[in-house]
């Protein structure tokens, strides 16, 4: 199922999930109560009765409503709020012509990006980091997996895939001058 991209208000969110919603930033300790929002929306409850909890890894765990996954990411004051009945990721990266960083990549995502036009590149890459980023975080210990470890295919200008512990499907999109991406499983080993 094809993720649901909600840039507006909360309140004209037409949508059962999978969703990610960008907003506002109000800083990392202040994002949860913006995804609490997002979860009483989806599950038809009241605010108060979300709760939260980090994983010991430090990531976002829905206690209540049951059976409901969140991802969170934020860059250049906008925050992305990825919300599924599935296991989800999400990354946000702000769009700069920097060089790509080589060693970060599989040798079949070199010769690609390689053969990709130079004007092209940087945007490539950034792609392919925030699927590397959606894709670690999904697998529950981005800062174990090495970048370089998760090999990363573009079906399309919006779908890709990364396997590393796992295989994910990606939807990346430009907006708001970053790359925002949002990986769900497709296969767990």
């Amino acid at each position: 199922m094809t993720p649901l991209w909600h840039d507006g208000a909360l309140g004209a969110l037409d949508a059962d999930g999978p969703v990610v919603w960008r907003t506002e930033d109000p800083g990392a300790g202040r994002r949860g109560g913006l995804a609490a929002r997002l979860l009483a929306r989806l599950g038809g409850l009241d605010p108060q009765a979300v709760m939260l909890a980090r994983s010991p890894a430090g990531q976002p765990q829905v206690v209540v409503p049951r059976g409901w996954h969140l991802g969170l990411s934020g860059r250049g004051g906008q925050c992305l709020i990825g919300a599924a009945c599935r296991p989800i990721a999400v990354d946000r990266e702000l769009i700069e012509e920097a060089p790509p960083l080589w060693d970060m990549l599989t040798p079949l995502e070199a010769q690609a990006l390689r053969a990709a036009p130079p004007g092209d590149r940087s945007r490539q890459w950034l792609r392919r980091w925030t699927i590397k980023e959606a894709h670690a975080k999904l697998v529950g210990a981005p800062r174990r997996l090495a970048a370089e470890a998760i090999e990363t295919r573009l079906l399309d200008s919006v779908m890709a895939t990364a396997t590393c512990e796992g295989t994910s499907r990606c939807w990346s999109r430009e907006a708001g001058g970053a790359i925002d991406t949002v990986a769900l499983w497709d296969r767990t080993p």
